[in-house]
């Protein structure tokens, strides 16, 4: 393979991936970013106790 065609390449991986970054940071539910916060608080300052609160937190997730 030459040089000049895995630059092509590469560009077009590159671009793709960019627009897929895009397209889920734009379809995000922000709404669920409390309890984001809320689930990563309680997995650090109490991971004994995490996975009970796990399922309580969960049905807070809003669909997107």
């Amino acid at each position: 393979m030459s040089p000049e065609l895995l630059w092509g390449l590469g560009t077009v991986v590159l671009f793709a991936a960019l627009i897929w970054g895009v397209v889920q940071y734009s379809t995000r539910n922000r709404a669920n970013d409390r309890i984001t916060e809320k689930a990563t608080h309680e997995m650090y300052e109490h991971p004994e106790s995490y996975p009970e609160r796990r399922e309580s937190l969960k049905k807070e997730v809003r669909p997107s």
